[in-house]
């Protein structure tokens, strides 16, 4: 026997693997076989090597870390259940329901202001100057303002987008309701 070549098993155990991992190298084209059952020892060392610095370039330029991405995962699973228990604590409020607040308290104050004219032209009709008449509008602003700084907006788990947009399709029914819309405005 050579020394230039060796068993599978002298090779294993000088490269720290097992014999079906030098095997796989082998067909991998990593380790050259010399002959049935032998193996270049030199032609080994260095192909192995050479693979080793290899998968070191390619974890360095970018290759997907498995232990970084098994973390990076973890982590977005620990971020989703807090998320989920601070929506169950009532402090998390998602973003569809504060849309659909919204989306009620500005239908609210198309209402309220679009009917100021109605209820304001008779009164101002009445004032006997320009500058009463002014102060009634700023009033009445006013009056939708301050009932708009607390506006009973209740927050829906099943939330119905559609029709919040027309306060009128929902009266009675939480967000953009009656309870919401109803006030000295409403003709």
């Amino acid at each position: 026997m050579s020394s230039a070549t060796q068993p599978i098993g002298v090779i294993a155990k000088l490269l720290d693997l097992s014999e079906r991992r030098v095997q796989q190298l082998s067909r991998e084209g990593v380790i050259p076989k010399a002959e049935r059952g032998q193996y270049d020892l030199i032609g080994s060392v260095r192909g192995y090597v050479r693979y080793l610095r290899d998968q070191a370039a390619r974890a360095q330029a970018g290759a997907p870390d498995y232990a970084a991405e098994r973390a990076r995962f973890i982590r977005a699973r620990a971020d989703l259940a807090e998320m989920e228990a601070e929506e169950k604590r009532l402090s998390l409020i998602a973003a569809d329901q504060i849309e659909a607040a919204w989306i009620a308290v500005l239908a609210l104050l198309r209402t309220r202001l679009l009917a100021l004219p109605d209820r304001l032209a008779p009164q101002a009709f009445d004032q006997s100057t320009v500058g009463d008449t002014r102060n009634l509008i700023r009033a009445a602003i006013r009056e939708v303002l301050d009932d708009l700084a607390q506006p009973d907006i209740e927050l829906e788990t099943d939330v119905d987008l559609e029709g919040l947009a027309d306060p009128e399709a929902h009266r009675g029914k939480g967000a953009g309701g009656a309870a919401a819309t109803a006030g000295p405005d409403d003709q």
